[in-house]
């Protein structure tokens, strides 16, 4: 992982710690869910696959 490692997160995140190891994002997962709750979290979420075929325009950043 040390060829990944990055400063920051590649998100907003918040709470952050400070022993966190942030990684260059190499993967897209497809994520189904109900709805964010009021702290901005993901509400019965669950992971529905990689995809390959996604450009940047059909990805949204968190926070």
């Amino acid at each position: 992982m040390d060829k990944l490692t990055i400063p920051k997160p590649a998100a907003k995140m918040t709470g952050r710690r400070k022993t966190a190891r942030w990684i260059r994002p190499e993967l897209l997962a497809e994520i189904a869910y109900r709805a964010w709750t009021d702290d901005g979290k993901l509400r019965h979420a669950s992971f529905k696959g990689l995809r390959e075929d996604a450009d940047e325009a059909s990805i949204f950043a968190l926070g």
